[in-house]
């Protein structure tokens, strides 16, 4: 049996390092802040202390491991190793962030972008265990996706399939992150939500959301209070059908078993996941859901973690 493995997750704000076994113990994890106005060299600086920090906590050393998985927080060249781009942190355009973090730790290593490496997480380890065919959707400040087809992650041409957020859902929308008009993200992701929270208030609209200083407000602002605030039920509503409307597009061309929804707004629960149900129900073939199970994830808040684990575990470990 294949020996444990070292996660590495680096997101917009925050860097996770853990050493989790083939059978999903995380055997010991650490995490530190993102500082955003670091470059690639000093963010990747601050990861490897971070896992020195947990082998050493664990009284581990890197020749204790098999490998190593790393999930990034933005689009990656799978086959090179390097990083795409970065929405969030500056620089780390064609970084070969795989073969840096191979060199440094001594250890093989995979790299993927953060939503593949959450629908291999949950396909291993989570709530689509045991199934062949997933769309797993993330709902954090963007959007994002990761298709496993046939148990094995599809990433298509250009490393780049899976991206429902980017799919295009309101013609003549809100422009996106992209560039783009109309793209699932520019309606229903975090950031989308905060816009259409300061434009209502900027209108005169009476809400609790109005204490909170405009700089402040964010997306889990708007979900805390949608059970008892009319605004932040109704942007939450709008948000979730859409959601819906994109996943049933989805899953009208790709036929999978199970759809997960993970991200950190995926934690709300029915504020979110009810109108998303509803508006999936509504738009819909019934024959192409039929059997269909639509799932949030199990395994927040580590799905970073897991991801970049079963990334190692998958795809460069045999199995037994």
């Amino acid at each position: 049996m294949a020996g444990p493995v070292l996660a590495l997750d680096i997101g917009g704000t925050k860097l996770a390092a853990g050493v989790v076994s083939p059978d999903a113990e995380v055997v010991g994890e650490g995490t530190a802040a993102t500082d955003p106005a670091a470059r690639p060299p000093e963010v990747s600086e601050a990861l490897f202390e971070l896992a020195e920090q947990v082998l050493r906590r664990g009284r581990l050393q890197m020749r204790d491991l098999a490998a190593v998985g790393i999930s990034f927080g933005g689009p990656v060249d799978y086959e090179a190793g390097t990083v795409v781009t970065c929405h969030h942190l500056a620089g780390w355009e064609g970084v070969p962030l795989r073969d840096i973090v191979s060199e440094r730790t001594g250890l093989p290593a995979v790299m993927d972008n953060d939503a593949n490496a959450a629908a291999l997480g949950e396909t291993a380890f989570g709530a689509a265990r045991g199934c062949q065919h997933v769309l797993y959707v993330t709902v954090s400040t963007g959007i994002g996706g990761g298709l496993v087809l046939g148990g094995r992650l599809h990433r298509g041409l250009n490393c780049m399939a899976g991206e429902i957020g980017h799919t295009h859902l309101v013609p003549y929308g809100p422009r996106c992150t992209c560039g783009r008009l109309g793209c699932l993200e520019s309606v229903a992701a975090g950031w989308a939500m905060v816009r259409d929270a300061r434009a209502a208030l900027d209108g005169g609209a009476v809400s609790a959301l109005r204490s909170i200083p405009p700089e402040e407000l964010s997306a889990r602002h708007v979900a805390e209070m949608a059970q008892t605030d009319a605004l932040a039920e109704q942007i939450m509503d709008r948000a979730g059908e859409y959601l819906g409307l994109g996943i049933a597009r989805a899953v009208t061309l790709i036929g999978p078993q199970v759809v997960v929804i993970g991200g950190g707004i995926s934690q709300a629960g029915d504020v979110l996941l009810g109108p998303l149900r509803r508006g999936f129900e509504r738009y819909v073939m019934p024959e192409v859901a039929r059997g269909l199970r639509l799932l949030p994830g199990e395994l927040s808040p580590r799905w970073g973690l897991y991801g970049a684990a079963a990334l190692a575990l998958r795809e460069l470990l045999p199995v037994d």
